[in-house]
């Protein structure tokens, strides 16, 4: 019986090593882009294993043995970093992050278990224990947090360092004094000190870590969101207000130009009534190239979608490249969704333009299309890159790059699509949603 313990015991110990590489690469692939394992990798987790169980298996003085695990550690961290390329810090962070928080339910959880589970027995049924957490940590891992991996993933960008040093630090602390009392209460077979110490430490402390890092990540969260909803109002304002500021500079434009209309049309008639025709064929150039006769006036059936594309056109004038225009949007698609969408979609077409090296190929062409209630936008520019998240070039990359994020956000709330048919030499990024209609009585 005794080695069928022992084997059961060797066979789940095997289990959950697999199971923390798996769900560390799983942790670490909502923060990285490169997401699978090398072949050094394998072998470094085999090699691992068989050291584990080795120690497990053959008697070795105990400070052996804590080195192994040690090294078994660090070993998690070389072949986890990789698998994820210049991720060393967020690597090392989630490995020493996941075997804390593993610790805390796992160690307590054996502390109810040996109340009722036999001396012989609560090895094994500790390793039974580690076992089920890290597969329950992987099913609920690949069926609920990686369907919602951008909400995560942006979300854990944005939570201050000081709060993720917080967490680890508080963590392990935990992790440390459960494994100790653990290992104390192992050692008395009073039933009483154990729930002494179950009552006075580790159910209230755990419940307490639980609701206080809960509260931290939140609240980290929530201020990222009404942070970025705030600098969308502004800039939705802030286009508005430019928007206005051309529409008036436009209209004292064309009350000056028709000011001198009659005295234009009096000079032309003169030169014509001379017959110098090369004189009035200059004149009416010099009329035509007059900048109040050329400047650029979108539109497109939406107020605030004309205030965006009058504000990114004039920015890529200065640029020197254009911004061409064509179709309707709907003046029901709400001023926030449409600025969401159609300022996020320039802002990366613009900085697309602005990494090519060549200025005649400089160009963005913004295609809509309004049928029934929905509305099709389809925005068209040179591209550099193969990339197809269009990570940002800026080098603050915690305040850029999530124009794309916002975009599928948006469109997802309006139960659109977003589809990016074409990277290189072209991006070609379409968006499709349902446009609410006004009611008419």
């Amino acid at each position: 019986m005794e080695i069928v313990v022992k084997s059961l015991y060797i066979i789940f110990f095997i289990a959950v090593y697999i199971l923390y590489y798996v769900n560390i690469h799983n942790t670490i692939k909502l923060l990285s882009d490169n997401n699978k394992f090398t072949k050094t990798s394998y072998v470094l987790a085999t090699i691992n294993i068989i050291l584990q169980v080795f120690v497990l298996v053959v008697p070795v003085p105990r400070e052996l043995g804590m080195i192994v695990y040690r090294i078994g550690v660090l070993f998690v961290i070389i072949l986890e970093y990789l698998s994820h390329r210049t991720q060393f810090l967020k690597t090392t962070y989630i490995t020493l992050l996941y075997f804390s928080v593993e610790a805390c339910p796992g160690a307590t959880v054996n502390l109810l278990a040996n109340l009722v589970v036999p001396a012989n027995y609560q090895v094994l049924s500790g390793e039974i224990v580690y076992f089920i957490y890290n597969i329950t940590y992987y099913l609920v891992s690949t069926r609920l947090v990686f369907p919602r991996k951008d909400d995560v993933k942006l979300s854990l960008e944005f939570i201050n360092r000081k709060t993720y040093f917080f967490i680890l630090a508080y963590v392990a602390f935990l992790s440390q004094m459960i494994a100790y009392i653990s290992v104390t209460t192992r050692k008395h077979t009073d039933t009483d000190i154990v729930f002494r110490y179950l009552r006075i430490f580790v159910i209230p402390i755990c419940m307490l870590s639980l609701v206080i890092i809960s509260m931290l990540i939140m609240n980290s969260m929530s201020k990222f969101y009404y942070k970025r909803a705030a600098e969308l109002l502004d800039k939705q304002l802030d286009m508005q207000a430019k928007y206005y500021e051309k529409i008036d500079d436009m209209t004292t434009d064309i009350r000056k130009f028709r000011h001198d209309y009659k005295n234009h049309m009096h000079c032309l008639k003169s030169l014509l009534d001379k017959q110098k025709i090369d004189d009035a064929l200059k004149f009416l150039d010099s009329l035509f190239t007059n900048p109040t006769m050329n400047k650029t006036s979108f539109k497109s059936g939406n107020t605030i979608a004309d205030a965006i594309l009058n504000d990114k056109a004039a920015i890529a004038a200065k640029e020197n490249f254009r911004l061409n225009f064509s179709g309707v949007i709907s003046e029901n698609v709400s001023a926030f969704d449409i600025c969401t969408i159609l300022s996020n979609a320039l802002d990366n077409s613009l900085e697309a333009c602005r990494r090519l090296k060549n200025a005649e190929e400089r160009y963005i062409d913004v295609n809509c299309v309004l049928k029934n209630d929905m509305q099709m936008i389809c925005i068209t520019n040179p591209s550099d890159t193969d990339d197809p998240d269009l990570k940002t070039s800026k080098e603050n990359k915690n305040e850029h790059g999530f124009g794309l994020y916002n975009i599928r956000k948006t469109v997802d709330a309006l139960d659109g699509t977003v589809n990016i048919s074409q990277t290189s030499p072209v991006f070609v990024l379409d968006v499709m949603f349902r446009v609410k209609l006004s009611e008419t009585a």
